[in-house]
Parts: C-alpha cells; sequence; structure tokens
C-alpha cells in the first residue's frame, strides 16, 4: 500500500476504531479491511463500511464510513454522497449509517466527530430514552 491517501485512511480508520472501542463502553467496533470494497463488489452486506460497531444496549448494529483530510486543521468538506452511500450500506443489514471524520492536522479543540442524519440522531436519542424509562419503572 504505497499511496500516500490510502495509507492515510487506513490509519484513520485504525484510530476511530481504537476510539470507539475506548469511549463506548460495552462495545465492539472493528475496521473492514479494504475499506468495504470487497463487500460492495461482492453485495455482501457484512463486509461493507469501514467500520462496523455493535453496542450491547442498542439493537442495531453500526456501519461507520470514515474520512480524514477534506479540508485542513479548521475545516472539513462533508459530501451529501458519503451519508447516502453508508445509508444505503446500512440499510441492506438494519444498521445505523454514522460518518466519523477528523480535521487533518488539528492538534487542539475538536479533532474527531461524528455525523448522523436527524433522523438516526433523533432514533438514538429515542432508544436512549426508552432505556430510561424502563429503568425508572
Amino acid at each position: 500500500m504505497s499511496n500516500p491517501q490510502k495509507i492515510k485512511g487506513t490509519a484513520f480508520e485504525n484510530l476511530a476504531t481504537d476510539l470507539l472501542n475506548k469511549l463506548i463502553k460495552k462495545s465492539r467496533w472493528k475496521r473492514i479491511p479494504g475499506s468495504g470494497a470487497l463487500g460492495t463488489i461482492m453485495k455482501e452486506s457484512f463486509l461493507t463500511s469501514d467500520i462496523n460497531g455493535k453496542v450491547d444496549s442498542i439493537g442495531k448494529g453500526f456501519k461507520v464510513e470514515a474520512k480524514v483530510g477534506y479540508g485542513g486543521k479548521t475545516q472539513f468538506t462533508l459530501k451529501k454522497e458519503w451519508l447516502d452511500k453508508i445509508a444505503e450500506e446500512a440499510s441492506a443489514s438494519y444498521s445505523i449509517p454514522m460518518l466519523v471524520g477528523k480535521f487533518l492536522g488539528s492538534r487542539e479543540g475538536t479533532k474527531v466527530f461524528v455525523v448522523l442524519d436527524i433522523e438516526v440522531f433523533a432514533e438514538l436519542i429515542n432508544i436512549i430514552t426508552e432505556l430510561v424509562e424502563d429503568q425508572n419503572e
């Protein structure tokens, strides 16, 4: 893998996977080798996306698209096609679509972030609300 863009992308996918595993309790996140290209070619939904995840308290899995360096230290160019692609891949496996991005070269403040469609965000908040309500009964 001598392409600098591929190296940067793979390194970020590994970093994002490590961060998700470290920061989210009772979860398992795994990088999909080949950035999910093999799964797309074979039409195997388990192998699509850059990262797959599972959180014990949430009934659905996660499909994650990882992007780094689309802008620089202070801005990030977000493409609608990335969100559409991960939403389609997630739909095929009844998963939650998510994009994780990183500002390239940012040394302080926000460096790595998550993007969700507003309906996906609302679904997650509603799952949490139901869990809290069930616990309080």
